[in-house]
């Protein structure tokens, strides 16, 4: 009963599907940390990890067992250097930024790093994000020191290259290790997720067979919102059949199962919510509400939201601006604003609007993680760095006064 009881957290906590984790591997993960916290009764056990984050936590790490090595799957890398030379650099792209999530032990981002470097993509035009649920994995991943059980492929040049030996173990260069930003969170937290931004490209490989349906589910929605138009995903050969019936294309690539999202702004947008009959170009905003006036539209910052998540921009800027005009500054106003004009291309208008956010409200969190991913994006690093530190005391602030609310 207590093991079902460990079954169901685990599943609640990670979306675990609960034949993905043996029993004999739950029962054994239980054991070590009973032994570890000197409790004899599993009950008892029970009590504690439901009632503690933290030892759930180590629970986790003894439940999660990383296995990976340097450029697994040597396909997917080399189809992503294909894009990199035959439509990236044409395009001229400013900059490109990369998910790895789960990144376990590090092999496999500091594995990307290593690829855009030899395809000829500037270290300075690129960034990876590595996602991981675990601390223990994530501490040998910031380490950079290996073993030869990480070197499993025939060509180990980039061990040669990357690498110093050092008796038993190799330790990677630090020019690798400064392209790779380690985080520690859960691929199924919506709002963790969501404070990384949007990337290019997502290796998200042999994590979702491990998932229930519902948290499958939910993860395909999150990752389709984390990458830009025509950004690419790829995931494991297991994984491939679960994208056929989504929003995703599939990208016919022998032995790389990689999806790409589609443009997000319709090519024929529905008429403006605020003008049903098109525009001249010189218009102002303020005619398009006097407009939006005479015909009795509400500029409600609900449907502007809901335009910009299916793309009609165009449409969520027109209600914003609206919105302003009839109701005066707001934060949130201002934020759509910035995100809408982010997404149009227009940076520097994006990123006065996400200030006029702050300015009001100085504790707009939204906003300020968009400016800090921003920052980031564009090279700025001091000032990322500044904003995630401002961010991090806004959440831990934050977290203290539901801690005391809820207590009283």
């Amino acid at each position: 009963m207590a093991l079902a009881e460990i079954e169901a957290l685990l599943q609640k906590t990670l979306g675990l599907r609960i034949t993905s984790v043996s029993q004999s591997t739950l029962s054994r993960a239980v054991r070590r940390r009973m032994i570890a916290l000197a409790i004899d009764d599993e009950a008892t056990y029970v009590q504690k990890v439901t009632a503690s984050i933290l030892e759930l936590n180590e629970l986790i790490e003894e439940v999660v067992i990383p296995e990976t090595w340097f450029f697994r799957d040597k396909k997917p890398f080399e189809v992503l250097n294909h894009h990199v030379k035959e439509v990236w650099n044409k395009e001229n792209k400013a900059f490109l930024r990369l998910l790895s999530a789960p990144c376990s032990t590090g092999e496999e981002p500091y594995s990307l790093a290593m690829s855009l470097l030899n395809s000829g993509w500037p270290a300075s035009k690129f960034q990876i994000i590595a996602v991981d649920i675990s601390h223990r994995s994530l501490a040998r991943a910031q380490q950079g020191v290996y073993t030869k059980n990480s070197f499993r492929v025939e060509d180990l040049e980039f061990r040669d290259r990357h690498f110093q030996e050092d008796g038993k173990e190799y330790i990677l260069n630090k020019e690798i290790r400064s392209k790779v930003h380690f985080r520690q969170g859960n691929l199924l937290n919506p709002i963790f997720m969501g404070s990384l931004g949007v990337f290019d490209v997502i290796f998200c490989k042999n994590v979702l067979i491990y998932l229930d349906e519902k948290s499958r589910s939910q993860a395909i929605s999150l990752l389709y919102k984390q990458l830009v138009s025509y950004g690419l995903l790829f995931v494991g050969h297991a994984e491939a059949g679960l994208f056929m019936n989504t929003q995703f294309i599939h990208l016919s690539q022998p032995q790389a199962f990689v999806f790409q999202k589609p443009r997000t702004t319709p090519i024929k947008t529905p008429p403006s919510f605020l003008a049903r009959k098109r525009l001249p170009p010189d218009e102002s905003v303020e005619m398009r509400f006097m407009k939006s006036q005479e015909k009795k539209f509400s500029p409600d910052l609900t449907v502007a939201k809901k335009y910009a998540d299916q793309g009609r921009l165009k449409e969520a800027i027109d209600i914003c601006e609206a919105n302003l005009h009839e109701k005066g500054p707001s934060p949130q106003a201002y934020f759509l604003l910035g995100v809408t004009r982010d997404a149009s291309g227009e940076t520097e208008n994006a990123v006065k609007m996400f200030r006029k956010a702050i300015y009001l409200d100085p504790d707009h969190l939204d906003s300020l993680i968009h400016l800090s991913l921003m920052a980031e994006r564009s090279g700025d690093i001091n000032s990322a760095d500044a904003l995630r530190q401002r961010i991090k005391r806004l959440q831990e602030s934050q977290k203290k006064f539901d801690s005391g609310f809820a207590e009283k």
